[in-house]
């Protein structure tokens, strides 16, 4: 209810929060969802048909610049999995030089 009422209040709010599509209509989607969407594409496609019109698909080309980004983080990842180090967890940790720094703090204890 205090949804609505704000509503009352600032119109604008509610005109802000609307889905607006602004562009073109699209009718070519892959799997139309609506009645009319489906009926359209029925057309469209027997008109085709009739012709014989033959519309093949052009591929997307990629960007060299990206081939190259691709290549150059494919290396990195590679360089990085080569130079990892191998921890073995199961060993005890060695610090000499801790508790001669604890005792240089002055701190004898840990609590």
């Amino acid at each position: 209810m205090a949804i609505a009422a704000n509503f009352l209040k600032f119109p604008q709010a509610m005109a802000l929060q609307l889905p607006l599509r602004l562009g073109k209509p699209v009718w070519n989607t892959k799997r139309p969802t609506t009645r009319r969407g489906r009926a359209f594409r029925a057309h469209i496609g027997a008109v085709v048909k009739a012709v014989g019109l033959r519309v093949e698909p052009v591929a997307k080309s990629i960007p060299q610049w990206w081939k190259d980004a691709q290549s150059r983080a494919r290396a990195f990842r590679q360089a990085v999995r080569a130079d990892l180090i191998e921890l073995d967890f199961s060993a005890p940790i060695q610090r000499p030089n801790l508790m001669r720094q604890i005792a240089a703090m002055g701190l004898s204890a840990w609590n």
